[in-house]
């Protein structure tokens, strides 16, 4: 696996990075303070005015990137989904009332960091401000202290500002508190070009720089390669181990497996990988990955048993995992599906309704022993489930690492990026017959046992 498996979907690069410090983020701080307490001094009527539609437009924007939220994580919106257009028509007028009300002043807007911190982080990574705020992109800086890291990185991932890699590579190789995190948002933005990823490596800090040797690593370097292999903990990132590894199988069985306790996930990568000893069923009863990994594995077998536990399942979650485990085994064909449930149907009467139908399929239906999406698992099924508009992202996510790992193949993907670019990694992977051929025969080998 060489440097050809480098996948490229990043901008161009930016020039003349320039170190932001602590004392640069303080006066980005106090020049939030001021234009508020301008705001405070303007005259009562306005003030109320403005405070009241900065909040009722804040709630909404809330609730609409919630919405959002939701609709990425259960698949990928089809390109004439309704529902996915009309969420961001609504978020693109509400954007139109904090541009009015910034352009004014934008102390008017900055008090959202204690109300509705998510809804300012929004608002400041956005193109629209930057056409008139030059120092927007640097206070979403501000704004990761008052959000989870999770909810910070999933609306910057999203953020449609221009000048946002450049604060990011700032804050990256800077001796701040937030450089790792701007770091990770460049890996998830899949805009780490190799020259800034060597800078990284020689100007930021530890995390930051092993953070880009493992990017490099990905991307078929060598040296970034060399060094994983040499110094990297695979606790860290099991997926960056067995993607550069060509003794990927004996290693996860010789190294990892013995002291799986030590690690995350090793199971599910002992799945992925196709370890015969990995293919007994899962516990149904106490493993709560159990829908995992049986839905990874695609063994018809797992179905009559992930019915029952349907059938027994009391907690909403378990429920939706337990079906979307289901149809990442059996696909469009299964009689029911997760958007009925709770509205067609509860989970007992999905759990009946699948059973009789299951019992009563011809036997030529079941693509035996591995089934993915309703067919045989292969790369066009695995494909597929990318495509999905009814996939939740965890699925997607592990079956792109089941796709790079036994294609030999990397192509940055996130299941909550803008659908426009996943459909573009999805086409690169697409059109990989290399790596098609590879994962294919990956998968007849795990079949006979080899």
């Amino acid at each position: 696996m060489g440097a050809n498996m480098m996948i490229s979907q990043i901008k161009p690069e930016v020039s003349g990075v320039s170190i932001l410090t602590e004392e640069d983020l303080q006066q980005l701080a106090a020049a939030m303070k001021l234009a508020v307490e301008r705001a405070e001094a303007s005259a009562p009527g306005i003030q109320r005015f403005a405070r009241e539609k900065a909040d009722s437009a804040a709630e909404a924007v809330r609730f609409l990137l919630a919405q959002r939220h939701r609709a990425l994580d259960n698949g990928l919106p089809d390109t004439d989904s309704r529902y996915y257009h009309l969420l961001n028509k609504k978020l693109a007028r509400l954007m139109a009332v904090f541009v009015a009300l910034f352009r004014v002043e934008p102390g008017y807007v900055y008090p959202l960091a204690e109300t509705h911190p998510q809804v300012l982080l929004w608002v400041l990574s956005s193109a629209e401000i930057d056409l008139f705020e030059p120092t927007a992109g640097k206070l979403s800086l501000l704004l990761a202290d008052k959000l989870q890291a999770q909810v910070w990185l999933e609306t910057i991932s999203l953020a449609t500002s221009t000048q946002l890699i450049e604060t990011l590579q700032s804050a990256a190789i800077s001796q701040i508190p937030q450089s790792e995190l701007a770091m990770r948002a460049l890996v998830r933005r899949h805009e780490l070009n190799t020259e800034f990823a060597t800078k990284c490596i020689q100007e930021g800090s530890t995390k930051v720089s092993r953070m880009a040797r493992h990017q490099l690593a990905c991307s078929g370097h060598e040296a970034g390669m060399n060094w994983v292999i040499e110094h990297g903990d695979p606790a860290q990132s099991l997926f960056t181990h067995l993607l550069i590894r060509k003794d990927k199988v004996a290693w996860l069985r010789a190294e990892i497996l013995p002291q799986k306790e030590a690690f995350q996930q090793v199971d599910e990568y002992a799945i992925l990988n196709r370890l015969p000893e990995s293919f007994t069923l899962p516990d149904f009863a106490n493993d709560k990955h159990a829908y995992l990994k049986a839905a990874l594995a695609g063994d018809p077998l797992a179905v009559e048993p992930m019915i029952e536990a349907l059938f027994i399942a009391q907690d909403e979650l378990q429920q939706e995992q337990w079906l979307s485990a289901m149809f990442l085994i059996l696909g469009e064909q299964m009689p029911v599906c997760v958007a009925d449930l709770g509205v067609k149907y509860n989970a007992q009467q999905a759990a009946e309704l699948l059973m009789h139908w299951w019992q009563d399929l011809e036997p030529e239906v079941v693509q035996v022993p591995m089934m993915r999406m309703g067919g045989a698992l292969s790369y066009a099924t695995s494909i597929d489930v990318l495509k999905s508009a009814s996939m939740p992202a965890l699925f997607r996510t592990w079956v792109w690492r089941d796709l790079c790992l036994n294609g030999g193949i990397y192509v940055p993907y996130d299941p909550m990026s803008w659908p426009a670019k996943q459909r573009r990694a999805i086409h690169t992977l697409s059109n990989n017959s290399t790596a098609s051929e590879r994962y294919n025969q990956r998968m007849r080998d795990a079949a006979v046992g080899r």
